[in-house]
């Protein structure tokens, strides 16, 4: 819709410097010019103020909104992505895990997907690598509840943006869709060794940027298409 007004703008600026440069010309003018530059001059002139009262009343209020609907997603995810890790290092160190701790340092660390693949990647027994935490969710325990909250939350972030920001990139819209698919599906996990393993799985690849098809990607994909929309 953007591209459509902007190209009538265009067309509209274009031909009302072509009228006026022709107008202002030493260039003999027919006869019928003048009524025919009169009329031109009304229509393109109320193309231009329509523009200008789209741009004030549409535009800069739709991309406000749209900033702010962004902006706030951006930051509810970094939020529930960290109550996520806190639970992450809380039942790891329940399952074994003596190495590590909750403190600021080792959050930040972790929030990157090459400091938590560092940490979390490897293991062979329960109480090692990603196994710790793994193995605490076989269990209702409250970082299992608290992890299941959180996704309740995320889902219901993804729907309002869905329902209130116009997405142009049909990948970007497919996406979230199906993001929000796979967290009401994960909003409905039971502990259980076999019955935790998708949500398991989902934490492990959006903090380390795990993909099956492509491996070890880098970035964490949720974070960056929320940065490409």
């Amino acid at each position: 819709m953007t591209g459509k007004v902007t190209l009538w703008f265009a067309l509209n600026l274009v031909l009302l410097v072509g009228f006026l440069t022709f107008e202002f010309s030493p260039i003999l003018k027919p006869r019928w010019w003048e009524d025919a530059y009169s009329v031109a001059m009304n229509l393109l002139a109320g193309g231009l103020v329509s523009f200008f009262f789209y741009w004030l009343v549409v535009y800069i209020p739709e991309q406000r909104k749209r900033r702010i609907i962004k902006d706030n997603l951006t930051r509810m995810y970094r939020s529930i992505k960290k109550d996520i890790l806190y639970q992450v290092l809380f039942a790891s160190i329940k399952g074994g895990r003596s190495d590590l701790q909750a403190d600021h340092d080792t959050i930040e660390t972790l929030m990157t997907t090459d400091g938590f693949k560092k940490a979390f990647q490897g293991g062979r027994e329960a109480d090692e690598g990603f196994y710790a935490f793994e193995n605490q969710m076989s269990y209702d325990t409250p970082e299992f509840r608290r992890i299941i909250l959180n996704l309740e939350m995320l889902v219901r972030q993804i729907e309002f943006v869905l329902h209130n920001y116009t997405m142009e990139d049909k990948e970007l819209f497919d996406f979230f869709k199906r993001l929000e698919l796979m967290l009401l599906s994960l909003r409905r996990s039971t502990p259980g060794y076999d019955e935790s393993k998708p949500l398991c799985s989902f934490v492990y690849q959006i903090f380390s940027g795990w993909n099956v098809i492509e491996g070890y990607r880098g970035y964490d994909v949720i974070d960056k298409m929320i940065a490409d929309i």
